[in-house]
């Protein structure tokens, strides 16, 4: 059971939280907090200790390419997955990102990034 990681979710649209937090419980991650803007997505994670967030590149007021930069200028060590659409990673919506999906996405693209970036943390502890 993969229950120890702490995932932060954070897109604008509740749908996609929900679907997104299925799709991760279907994959037996259940430590999985979720939030529509990125600004309480932000102070949730100066708070609180994540081992990942995903998060949409489209949203307002905050994107979450933006979400992304001031998580890394925090210094957090936190890993990033950002979904987004075809042709927004030539427009470097993706800088700072550990990983990206492109829209729509498959559950099984979504369980096996999530695996995969998780992974290397667990390397990263381990060694």
């Amino acid at each position: 059971m993969r229950t120890g990681k702490r995932i932060l979710i954070v897109d604008d649209l509740k749908t996609a939280t929900d679907n997104i937090t299925r799709i991760l419980k279907d994959a037996n991650y259940t430590n999985i907090d979720c939030f529509q803007n990125a600004a309480n997505a932000l102070s949730a994670l100066r708070q609180e200790k994540y081992d990942l967030v995903i998060t949409d590149t489209q949203m307002e007021p905050i994107s979450g390419s933006e979400l992304t930069k001031l998580i890394r200028a925090d210094g957090q060590k936190v890993k990033i997955i950002l979904i987004g659409l075809l042709g927004e990673h030539d427009k470097g919506w993706f800088d700072g990102a550990d990983a990206h999906i492109t829209k729509p996405f498959e559950p099984r693209d979504l369980k096996e990034k999530v695996a995969e970036v998780l992974s290397t943390v667990a390397q990263l502890a381990s060694g």
